[in-house]
C-alpha cells in the first residue's frame, strides 16, 4: 500500500518503488533484441563478473595482465575483437614482482604498450573488500575517473577478516563487487585460487561461482597452459585458448644475475587439447616447477656442443637442486630427506619425458 503524506495531502515518493514499477516489461513490449556490450567478443561483457581460478603457477596473474594490456590497447586477443576500454589492475599481492612485468611488457611488446599506457592503471595496494570501508573509499578515490575493467587480484588477498568457506562472507563480499561493478558500469575480474581438490573449481563456498557471469580455469602441463571458459552465463562456454609464458631479462643485478619477468606466447589451442602425457602431482610437480625456475633465471643456450639441444636453454643440475631445496625447506624438511628426494625426482622426471639430462646439464622437453 502507498504511503500517504496527510500533512500535505500528497502520496509519499519512493524512489525504489518507482525504480521497479518503470522497469516492469510486458511480454508484448519487446522489441529487437539489444547487443550486449563485450570486451572482448565471446570471452567477457563489459558489463558483468568473471572468476579466473586455478592452482598455484599456472600463470593466472600474467593471464589476467595480459587480458588487461589487450583492452587497454583495443587490440585483438587470441584472435578475437576486443572494445578499448580503461583499466585498473588492483595487485594486491603483486609487490615489486607486477611492476616488472609491466616493464617486461613495454620491453618486449612496445607497440601494444604504447597504445595501452594511457587506459591503463595498476594499485599495488591490498584492499579490503569484504569490508564496507575499502569499497566506498575505492569508489570515492576513482571518483569520475573512467573505468571499463577493474581486476582484483587476488580475492583471497582482498577478503579482510571474511572466510572464503562462509556463505555469508561471501555474500558479503560480492555484495561489494556489484556495488562497485553498479557504480563504475564496468567488468570486474576477480583472480582466485583453485581448491584443494582441483576437481571441485575455485577455492571457497560455491555461491562465489554462482554469482559470477564467466567463469575461466586456468591449468598447467609441463611448459603449456591452457584457460577454458568453464561456465557462461549468456555466452557460449568451453572455448579454450592455449599459451606459454616466455622469460625476458630486463636487467642485471648486483651480483650479475639476471632479473627477468615472463609475457604471455599465444599457442595453437589444439596443442593443449592433445597433450597427453600424465599429469604431475606432489613431489614430482614441485621438482618440475623448481627446473622451470632455474631455467627462467639462470638457463643459457649453448652453442656448437652436439650434446646439447641447439636453440634450448639448458641449466646446471646444481641449480636445479637449490631450487628444489628452496621450496622443500619451507616445510622444514631435513636436507638429507630433500637430496634424497631430489635424487628420485631427477629420474622420475627423465622417466616421463618432461626432462633430459646430459652430464652436468639438464633442460626441459619441448612439447611437440
Amino acid at each position: 500500500m502507498a504511503a500517504f503524506d496527510i500533512e500535505n495531502g500528497t502520496p509519499v515518493i519512493n524512489a525504489r518503488v518507482e525504480q521497479i514499477r518503470a522497469a516492469l516489461t510486458p511480454a508484448g513490449q519487446f522489441g529487437q533484441i539489444a547487443e550486449q556490450a563485450y570486451l572482448i567478443k565471446k570471452w567477457l561483457d563489459r558489463d558483468a563478473t568473471s572468476l579466473v581460478f586455478g592452482a598455484s603457477n599456472t600463470g593466472k596473474s600474467f593471464f589476467a595482465l595480459d587480458l588487461a594490456i589487450h583492452v587497454a590497447a583495443g587490440a585483438s586477443w587470441q584472435g578475437c575483437r576486443v572494445t578499448q576500454g580503461h583499466v585498473i589492475y588492483v595487485a594486491a599481492e603483486g609487490g615489486l614482482g607486477f611492476s616488472k612485468r609491466i616493464r617486461v611488457i613495454s620491453q618486449a611488446l612496445p607497440e601494444l604498450f604504447a597504445q595501452a599506457q594511457e587506459q591503463f592503471c595498476h594499485l599495488p595496494l591490498q584492499l579490503d573488500l569484504h569490508g564496507a570501508q575499502d569499497a566506498d573509499a575505492l569508489l570515492t578515490a576513482i571518483g569520475d575517473r573512467p573505468v571499463d575493467m577493474l581486476i582484483i587480484d587476488t580475492l583471497a588477498m582482498s577478503f579482510g577478516a571474511g572466510n572464503e568457506n562462509e556463505g555469508k562472507d561471501v555474500t558479503q563480499f560480492l555484495t561489494h563487487i556489484a556495488q562497485i561493478r553498479d557504480q563504475l558500469k564496468c567488468h570486474v575480474m576477480l583472480v582466485h585460487h583453485s581448491g584443494k581438490d582441483q576437481g571441485r573449481g575455485a577455492r571457497g563456498h560455491s555461491s562465489l561461482r554462482a554469482a559470477v557471469d564467466t567463469e575461466i580455469e586456468l591449468t598447467v602441463d609441463g611448459l603449456v597452459r591452457a584457460a577454458k571458459a568453464t561456465k557462461q552465463r549468456d555466452l557460449e562456454g568451453g572455448k579454450v585458448i592455449a599459451f606459454t609464458l616466455e622469460a625476458i631479462q630486463l636487467a642485471e643485478d648486483m651480483d650479475g644475475d639476471p632479473i627477468t619477468s615472463c609475457i604471455v606466447k599465444p599457442q595453437d589451442a589444439s596443442y593443449a587439447k592433445t597433450i597427453k602425457r600424465r599429469r604431475l602431482t606432489g613431489l614430482t610437480e614441485i621438482a618440475h616447477q623448481a627446473l622451470v625456475d632455474a631455467v627462467r633465471d639462470t638457463g643459457v643456450k649453448v652453442q656448437g656442443n652436439p650434446d646439447l639441444p641447439a636453440g634450448r636453454k639448458v641449466v646446471y643440475l646444481a641449480k636445479w637442486r637449490i631450487q628444489y631445496s628452496r621450496k622443500r625447506e619451507v616445510d622444514h624438511v631435513q636436507k638429507a630427506s630433500i637430496s634424497k628426494d631430489f635424487e628420485r625426482q631427477v629420474a622420475k622426471l627423465i622417466d616421463l619425458n618432461y626432462v633430459r639430462k646430459e652430464g652436468d646439464r639438464v633442460w626441459l622437453v619441448e612439447r611437440t
